[in-house]
């Protein structure tokens, strides 16, 4: 039998991976990549065809988290694909056969590439959606630690002396008579 360009083994994922970091963080990664349906499966082999290619490990190990970051479309593989889907989704009416035919879908599906950022793979055509990359570590929250009481009063103590230091001190003119 005949493998399917979908079937896609860990080995292939293995293969797939940046030769980087301790032996359990590639661990780490595989059992991560593992988890996923051949369609994300088939998603990630299209993703490392394309200008979109993942790098790092970190990047393996948050993709099953990220798989809604990029749209494979697999129906379409031609210019004039991508010109038809951008006509039928901006066109409101439909058009008879005659004047579809007198159509060259290829500049709007050159036009739409650019829009969209997309490529093809050998698995379809691939653009990103939009949505953010969820990283695996939140980034820490950098929260300023808020002074209390005492320390802000202390603080206001001190800026009144070096003021009063800074200026000197007027004597208060007499009361005229």
């Amino acid at each position: 039998m005949e493998k399917s360009k979908s079937d896609i083994s860990l080995n292939d994922l293995k293969a797939m991976l940046p030769q980087e970091g301790k032996p359990a963080e590639q661990e780490a990664t595989l059992r991560a990549l593992s988890s996923l349906s051949p369609e994300d499966r088939d998603l990630l082999a299209a993703v490392q065809e394309s200008p979109f290619r993942l790098t790092t490990l970190e990047q393996f190990r948050e993709f099953p988290a990220n798989t809604e970051y990029f749209i494979l479309e697999p129906n379409i593989s031609k210019v004039e694909d991508v010109g038809w889907r951008y006509l039928a989704q901006h066109l409101d009416v439909l058009l008879p056969p005659e004047l579809l035919d007198a159509i060259d879908p290829v500049p709007f599906g050159n036009h739409a590439m650019r829009e969209e950022q997309g490529c093809f793979t050998s698995r379809g055509y691939l653009t990103l959606s939009g949505d953010e990359w969820e990283l695996e570590r939140p980034r820490e929250r950098q929260t300023e630690k808020k002074p209390s009481i005492k320390e802000r009063l202390e603080q206001s103590r001190k800026e009144c002396a070096n003021q009063s230091k800074a200026q000197p001190h007027r004597e208060k003119p007499a009361p005229e008579r």
